[in-house]
């Protein structure tokens, strides 16, 4: 019989009072209310070690635990630790790999690998990611090791003192040597994705200001491979001002692409299909990689900075397109 593993998570205070069955399909939607439902009936949820019904009143605190038999898609966990500290660490996370959990992965993320490979050299303490990268990006990270460093380095990100530097393929040339983008985003309304956004004019209600500036580094055949500094820090950030552009990531699933072809992947990868899939892409993943952070040191609050160079597929990509 296959291992199950119990994932837990301890009712917040905006939860207390609710339903059981709510709160499940409320906030861990990768399953569907009546999914949840049987899984309750069928005791594989509990709440404080104890079998409950769906309209069961949770308290704050109250730790619910469900069993389940992980199908994670595969996933690149070819990470690599750049820089340790007491304090923090550096590390390159893989394209194809989510900062943490999100749907079909569980186990299958940095934030768990990361932790393992701390508690397998006998690292006892925190483990907390400071930001995070999206699945497909790939490029440098910085992990927390104590609660008062990911205060520390949490509030620089939220400040926008931390300097990051990504490397792009946008699709088609681009003929500016530097230009930038400066334009708020807010959601698509247009599109049946939710997730996705685009440039909308100032003002726009939800909206928020944004700012890249992009440098061209080479042109490629029907490509540009590019340097870019957000200095805003936007969901999508680079994703968004490309595509606006008219010259989206390569490998792009998302912007460039059709809401059916969008939606034709996600329900590949629920499936258990391979999330590298390219579905009439040109690369298994979006070009773009995190090649440079700068912040200040969460203990001596001197300025350090971090490189790393382009990964293997990401060079190949601009070797055979040059």
């Amino acid at each position: 019989m296959p291992d199950e593993t119990i994932l837990q998570s301890k009712v917040p205070p905006l939860y207390a009072g609710k339903e059981l069955l709510d709160y499940l399909s409320g906030r861990f939607r990768y399953q569907t209310p009546e999914a949840w439902r049987e899984l309750i009936f069928s005791e594989k949820v509990t709440v404080n070690g104890k079998s409950v019904q769906p309209g069961y009143i949770l308290n704050r605190g109250d730790l619910v635990a469900y069993r389940v038999v992980l199908k994670e898609p595969p996933v690149d966990k070819n990470i690599q630790i750049l820089h340790e500290e007491e304090s923090f660490l550096i590390s390159s996370k893989p394209g194809q790999l989510p900062s943490h959990a999100d749907g079909n992965f569980i186990k299958n993320t940095f934030i768990y690998l990361i932790t393992e490979m701390l508690r397998e050299k006998g690292w006892k303490g925190d483990v907390r990611l400071v930001h995070r990268l999206d699945r497909e990006t790939s490029g440098l990270m910085v992990v927390a090791k104590t609660r008062e460093s990911h205060l520390h380095l949490t509030r620089q990100f939220e400040a926008g003192s931390i300097k990051k530097e990504y490397l792009a393929v946008a699709r088609g040339r681009i003929t500016e040597d530097k230009f930038e983008v400066n334009g708020a985003i807010g959601r698509d309304t247009a599109s049946q994705i939710s997730v996705r956004q685009k440039v909308v004019t100032e003002g726009t209600p939800f909206s928020k200001p944004s700012l890249t500036y992009f440098e061209k580094i080479q042109d490629l055949k029907d490509a540009t491979l590019l340097r870019c500094v957000p200095k805003t820090g936007r969901t999508n950030q680079i994703r968004v001002h490309l595509d606006s552009m008219g010259h989206p990531l390569a490998g792009d699933k998302l912007y460039g692409r059709t809401d059916e072809e969008f939606l034709a992947f996600i329900a590949h990868v629920k499936t258990g299909g391979d999330p590298a899939f390219p579905h009439q892409m040109n690369v298994p993943r979006h070009l773009l990689h995190a090649c440079k952070l700068t912040f200040d040191h969460p203990v001596t609050n001197k300025r350090v900075s971090f490189e790393t160079p382009l990964p293997p597929d990401f060079q190949n990509f601009i070797q055979t397109h040059a």
